[in-house]
C-alpha cells in the first residue's frame, strides 16, 4: 500500500473520522502536518486547517504561517491562525518551551469549539504524530520514569471529556453566546491517523509528490531531549536489528490494549507459558498469534504455528495430537548421499541385510548423531529442535539392528555415513508433518 492507502486503511480500521465529520487539521507547516493535510484532503474529508505561530523563531515564525495559508489557498481550504507568545507563557508558568507550546495548541484547539457550529457528533482535532513520535515518547517518558500506560504512549483515537470550551484571553470568540452554549458540552477529539507510520516513508512520498514543506530550524538544537533522542538515540537503537523500532513500536501497542484491556495481560502470560508447556518458543509474534487467534469464538478453526497444530473449537484451544499417520518415511536403494533434513543416506554394507523399521520415539530413546561424539537423548535433541511436546510421541525415527539410524528432521547417527557419492546406499525419506 502507498501512504495514501495506509492512511485510509488507518482511519477505517480504528474508526477515526465519520464520514459527515468536518475535521480540523493541525498544520506546523513541516513535513508531518503538510503530508497530513495533503492526504485527507485527496481523500475527500471536509477540512479546516488550524496553525499556531509560537513566535518561538521570530520571522521564521512567521514564514511558516505564511506558508500554510498560502498552502491552504492553493487547495482550496478554509485556514485559521493564531499567533501566542510562547517564550513568554514558558517564563511566565516556569515550564519548558514544549510544555507551553503544547498546552497553548491545546488551548487553541479548545477555542475553535466555540468558533465552529458543525453540525457533527463531535469535534475532530487531527493531528500528524507518527511512528517516530512514538519511539521517541517512549524513550523520553522512560528516562524520566514511568510506568506501562506511560510507556504506552499516544492513542490514535483520544477523546477528552466535559472540555471547557469557553476560549481563553488569548484567542478571540467568534461565536454567538447561543452557539457558545451548545458547543461548551460537546468533546474534543484528537485522532492520529499516521501513528503506526515512519517518518522515512512519510519524507519520501512527499518527494515523490513533489509538495513542498518548512524545514523547522530548531529540530537541529539537541539541547531539546525530543531532538537529542531523535537524532542520537534512535539512529543507534535501530543498529541493535533491523526491526528493533518495529518490536518496540508492537510493545507500545500491547501496553495501550492492556491499559485499556487489563484482562489481556493475564491472557498474555496465560498463553506464554501454555505454548511453553507444549514445547514452542514463546516469542512475541507466537502469543500475538495465539491471542489473536484465542478470540475467535465461531466453529473449529486451525493454527499451525513453529510446527504446533493448534485447535480453536468455539474459543477453547486445544492441541491437535495426531498420531504418527502424520508421518510416512520411505526406503529405497541407491547410490550417493542424499542431503537435508527430511531424506537421508546410510550405507548399505553397515545394513547388511537387516530389517529397517520405522517406529514412533519413546521415552528414554537415545542416538549417537553423527558428527558428534557419545550419544544424546531424543528428548534434549526434541527440545533444541524446538519441537512442540504433543509431537514428540508421534515423531518417526528409523531403527536397525536395534539402533536409531536416522531422525527425519535432524540427522544420521554416527557409523552408518557413506564415505563417497559412489558407495551404495540405502535412501531414507519422510514427509513432514
Amino acid at each position: 500500500m502507498n501512504l495514501i492507502e495506509k492512511v485510509k486503511a488507518a482511519i477505517e480500521r480504528e474508526n477515526l473520522i465519520p464520514e459527515d465529520a468536518h475535521v480540523v487539521v493541525g498544520v506546523s507547516g513541516g513535513a508531518d502536518s503538510v503530508a497530513l493535510l495533503h492526504i485527507l484532503h485527496r481523500l475527500g474529508y471536509q477540512l479546516t486547517a488550524a496553525h499556531m505561530n509560537h513566535s518561538i523563531r521570530g520571522a521564521e515564525a512567521d514564514g511558516d504561517e505564511a506558508f500554510v495559508k498560502a498552502l491552504c489557498k492553493k487547495l482550496g481550504i478554509k485556514c485559521v491562525t493564531a499567533k501566542v507568545d510562547v517564550p513568554a507563557l514558558a517564563k511566565e508558568k516556569g515550564i519548558s518551551l514544549e510544555m507551553a507550546a503544547r498546552e497553548a495548541r491545546h488551548d487553541f484547539f479548545r477555542s475553535l469549539i466555540s468558533g465552529f457550529k458543525f453540525q457533527v457528533s463531535g469535534f475532530l482535532i487531527a493531528l500528524a504524530h507518527h511512528a517516530d513520535d512514538q519511539l521517541e515518547t517512549f524513550f523520553l517518558r522512560a528516562a524520566r520514569g514511568t510506568g506501562p500506560s506511560g510507556l504506552g504512549g499516544m492513542r490514535s483515537f483520544q477523546c477528552l471529556e466535559n472540555v471547557d470550551a469557553t476560549p481563553s484571553s488569548r484567542f478571540p470568540d467568534t461565536a454567538d453566546a447561543t452557539g457558545a452554549s451548545r458547543l461548551r458540552s460537546r468533546t474534543l477529539t484528537l485522532v492520529r491517523p499516521m501513528l503506526g507510520i515512519r517518518r522515512t516513508e512519510i519524507i519520501q512520498w512527499l518527494e515523490k509528490e513533489k509538495i513542498e514543506w518548512r524545514e523547522d530550524a530548531t529540530n537541529t538544537d539537541e539541547t531539546i531531549s525530543r531532538n537529542f533522542v531523535r537524532r542520537q538515540l534512535l539512529p543507534m537503537f535501530g543498529k541493535l536489528n533491523d526491526r528493533a523500532a518495529e518490536n518496540l513500536l508492537r510493545t507500545m501497542d500491547i501496553l495501550r490494549d492492556e491499559e485499556d484491556h487489563p484482562e489481556k495481560a493475564a491472557r498474555r502470560r496465560e498463553i506464554r507459558d501454555w505454548l511453553i508447556e507444549h514445547g514452542a518458543k514463546p516469542t512475541f509474534d507466537a502469543v500475538e498469534k495465539v491471542v489473536s487467534f484465542s478470540e475467535k469464538t465461531c466453529g473449529t478453526q486451525f493454527l499451525d504455528l513453529e510446527g504446533l497444530r493448534i485447535i480453536n473449537e468455539y474459543g477453547v484451544l486445544k492441541v491437535d495430537a495426531t498420531p504418527s499417520s502424520r508421518f510416512s518415511v520411505r526406503i529405497e536403494e541407491g547410490v550417493g548421499i542424499l542431503r537435508g533434513p527430511w531424506c537421508a543416506s546410510v550405507s548399505l554394507a553397515k545394513v547388511a541385510g537387516r530389517e529397517v523399521t520405522v517406529r514412533v520415539a519413546k521415552p528414554g530413546d537415545r542416538m549417537e548423531p553423527y558428527g558428534m561424539e557419545g550419544s544424546k537423548k531424543l528428548q534434549d535433541i526434541f527440545t533444541d529442535l524446538k519441537i512442540p511436546k504433543a509431537q514428540r510421541e508421534s515423531w518417526p525415527v528409523v531403527e536397525c539392528g536395534g539402533e536409531i539410524i536416522w531422525l527425519p528432521g535432524y540427522r544420521i547417527a554416527r557409523g552408518w555415513e557413506l564415505s563417497s557419492d559412489s558407495e551404495p546406499a540405502l535412501h531414507l525419506f519422510s514427509d513432514e508433518g
